[in-house]
């Protein structure tokens, strides 16, 4: 894992500078009130999912034979003085395959659909806790639900194996800077504590993932610590690199790994105000962690976050896998659904979905 370490990163990629062209992104814009900017994110990426899955587009078939279930999940009391009755509800969505969908695709497993348990993902969007709603990486989502053994898109009409994942779950979860992130994480929780309740009675026969990108990363690996995550075990003004990866934690400060998706990172309160960060879980909390997978693009401010997070626990003997995507920047896949790059990006974690459960 070593050889990943960058002191600098690499150029970005011809194809993606093309987009930047093409598209303005890297042009100066208007800087608008966050309540502003929060809606219009939210649009913009209801907008970019609509034109990957209308009809004739190339990711048409992902929005066939799916129910979308929309519902609330009570938030988690972060306060005593907080009556039940008030605290925040979450709205939650949930995809399933329809009816018609799961029939086939039993018929086409024959006898091993009876053996394969059920598999849940819980998927929580990014947006630096700023922006982002359930609906907003929904194109994902669904490319989670429709994860089979054998995933492809090269031609939507070859005969498949039946998909691997029974529904995904994603949810919209309060935003800085009206609320801490202390309440983002809370409502995640909750949700996930929601989803395990639904399938306690199950047993060994349910299975559950949680992903996420960017801060939806940064909370997923605060869940899968849980139930220590919420506890207070670092004070604010601790730096949150362990002293061992401090050389190591380049992208924080080479300019050469910032650009128009993704500069420098400034946060008005460390952690986000947030108790601490997943690379401060000593290594008794790390030791329990079950298989991890993390995607990195090389030109991101975050790049060596992840990967010395991928390293700490790596240490401790947990199974770890990293795919680096060389020469593009911070969650791409995003702004640019349709370049054939952010398409890759997104099926080697489906790959790794059906490696995971397999």
């Amino acid at each position: 894992m070593e050889s990943l370490f960058l002191q600098t990163a690499p150029p970005l990629d011809p194809a993606w500078l093309a987009f930047e062209e093409e598209s303005g992104v890297n042009k100066p814009h208007q800087e608008l009130p966050i309540a502003e900017h929060q809606v219009a994110y939210a649009a913009e990426c209801r907008s970019l999912n609509a034109k990957m899955l209308a009809p004739g587009a190339r990711d048409h078939h992902l929005s066939l034979n799916v129910a979308k279930t929309e519902f609330i999940v009570p938030s988690a009391i972060a306060s005593p003085s907080v009556d039940e009755a008030d605290c925040y509800q979450v709205p939650v969505i949930r995809y399933q395959h329809t009816a018609t969908s799961s029939a086939s695709d039993s018929a086409a497993a024959g006898s091993q659909a009876e053996e394969q348990p059920d598999i849940t993902v819980l998927y929580i969007h990014g947006g630096g806790l700023y922006v982002g709603e359930a609906d907003s990486e929904e194109l994902f989502c669904l490319r989670i639900l429709k994860a089979t053994s054998v995933p492809t898109t090269k031609n939507v009409n070859d005969t498949k194996p039946p998909p691997l994942i029974k529904e995904v779950y994603s949810l919209t979860y309060r935003l800085m800077p009206t609320y801490p992130a202390q309440d983002s994480l809370s409502d995640c929780l909750s949700v996930l504590n929601y989803i395990l309740n639904q399938h306690r009675p199950d047993g060994n026969n349910h299975k559950l993932i949680i992903a996420g990108s960017s801060s939806g990363g940064r909370l997923v690996g605060l869940l899968s610590q849980h139930p220590c995550a919420l506890g207070r075990a670092f004070s604010g003004l601790d730096p949150y690199v362990p002293l061992r990866f401090r050389l190591l934690h380049t992208s924080a400060w080479d300019p050469s790994f910032w650009n128009s998706l993704l500069g420098q990172m400034k946060r008005g309160v460390p952690r986000d105000g947030l108790e601490r960060m997943p690379l401060e879980a000593d290594e008794t909390i790390l030791k329990t962690l079950p298989r991890t997978w993390i995607q990195l693009c090389t030109n991101d401010n975050l790049y060596s976050d992840g990967l010395c997070y991928a390293k700490a626990l790596e240490e401790v003997g947990v199974e770890v896998k990293v795919d680096v995507v060389r020469g593009w920047p911070h969650t791409f896949w995003l702004k640019a659904p349709g370049l054939e790059r952010a398409l890759e990006a997104e099926e080697e974690m489906v790959r790794w979905l059906g490696g995971l459960l397999g």
